[in-house]
């Protein structure tokens, strides 16, 4: 997307969250409003503000929570005939990227017939979504994609049609969030301004983006973690911008080789991301003559503090080991699949089976956008690292 259709975009809850969507509401005429939220959505304070909102204003809302951590293409179907049934005026989508995912293909689906899902252009069917994020990482309140699983495999959407209309800032949420549930997230919003700006793809403008979520997170995670509210409001604002920066660019390798590694283990998505992308920024650094773009490298080192694109990784890498998030025994993932007491022999088979699984499951189309050809070998011994597989 160009940066001047990215900055079109409305935002409210600036000054008063309840107010601002209130006036929203009203001066849109919106009477029926389909929301896609998650069960503790009327815990949050956003929550019991759109309560307040809907008895007030005398508005009919439809509420939609029938959506997985990683949602199914067929959750977002169900999803779509509800809201077809319903003829809601607007679709609200609340959360994470769970949430947002699910609500943008709600409206994508329901423009176009079920039995012509993927086999047609999507359309647009004038319903505008609004977004409002609930947790600081997946920046998808400000892009245009959408990623849904069907049959464990990872669908990837994209159309403009469901960049959301209006985002609202709410950063009191993030107040709400467990400290390993912030951890994750803030990891997803580092890796995608780390994706950006060595992007094969990247120009300024998500270079800028990229930058500013950088040091944003660098500067205020601590304080984030304290739950200061200066320090929310920065968060909220880093995953933005990093959400941004990849409506510009797309993903690369970090993300492309995350996807089966998350859904087999059933890693949060930041962490899938920061696990390869833990081998993938080295291995740039020690590839640099396949590099088509090796400023991109020493521009992302200034970003964490460093002068050479040695000094960016050793800077990521010590970031990530404050974090606490990386596993350090192999044990981690058996216990995951439940083969915690398996037999040698088993386990093997098991390594040996996951790693031809992983290898083949890279998304080759996300691999393009990557700075450096990655081969077979390459990206095995990336899941290889990851597994603790190496002797």
């Amino acid at each position: 997307m160009r940066k001047e259709l990215i900055e079109a975009q409305i935002v409210l809850g600036r000054d008063d969250v309840k107010r601002e969507l209130k006036d929203s509401i009203r001066r849109n005429a919106w009477k029926r409003i389909f929301l896609v939220a998650g069960n503790s959505f009327f815990k949050l304070p956003i929550g019991r503000d759109f309560a307040e909102i809907e008895e007030e204003m005398g508005i009919t809302v439809e509420k939609f929570s029938g959506f997985s951590v990683n949602p199914k293409l067929e959750e977002a179907i169900e999803g779509s005939r509800a809201f077809s049934a319903f003829s809601g005026d607007v679709i609200i989508a609340v959360g994470g990227g769970s949430a947002m995912d699910t609500g943008k293909c709600i409206k994508l689906f329901s423009a176009v017939p079920e039995e012509k899902l993927f086999q047609v252009p999507w359309q647009d069917n004038g319903v505008p979504f609004v977004a409002i994020p609930t947790t600081a990482g997946s920046g998808s309140e400000s892009t245009p994609f959408a990623v849904l699983y069907r049959d464990g495999e990872k669908l990837s959407i994209e159309d403009e049609s469901i960049y959301p209309l209006i985002r609202v800032e709410d950063a009191r949420s993030l107040a709400f969030l467990p400290l390993y549930q912030k951890k994750v997230c803030l990891m997803d919003a580092l890796s995608h301004a780390m994706e950006a700006i060595w992007c094969k793809n990247s120009v300024g403008d998500s270079m800028y983006y990229g930058k500013e979520a950088i040091e944003t997170i660098l500067d205020f995670y601590q304080a984030y973690f304290e739950n200061r509210s200066d320090a929310l409001q920065k968060i909220a604002y880093a995953a933005n911008q990093a959400g941004k920066a990849i409506a510009i660019t797309k993903t690369t390798g970090g993300h492309a080789l995350s996807y089966k590694l998350g859904t087999l283990f059933g890693l949060p998505h930041g962490l899938a991301t920061s696990l390869v992308n833990k081998e993938l920024y080295p291995l740039l650094t020690r590839n640099k003559e396949k590099m088509e773009d090796l400023e991109s490298l020493r521009f992302l080192a200034h970003c964490f503090g460093g002068n050479k694109p040695e000094e960016g990784v050793e800077r990521y890498l010590e970031f990530l080991e404050e974090m606490d998030l990386i596993p350090k025994e192999r044990r981690f993932y058996l216990e995951r699949m439940d083969l915690h007491d398996s037999s040698p022999e088993k386990e093997q088979d098991f390594w040996k089976g996951t790693l031809e699984t992983l290898t083949k499951s890279v998304n080759v189309e996300r691999l393009q956008n990557h700075p450096m050809p990655l081969s077979e070998e390459e990206i095995s011994g990336v899941y290889r690292s990851i597994l603790l597989l190496e002797e």
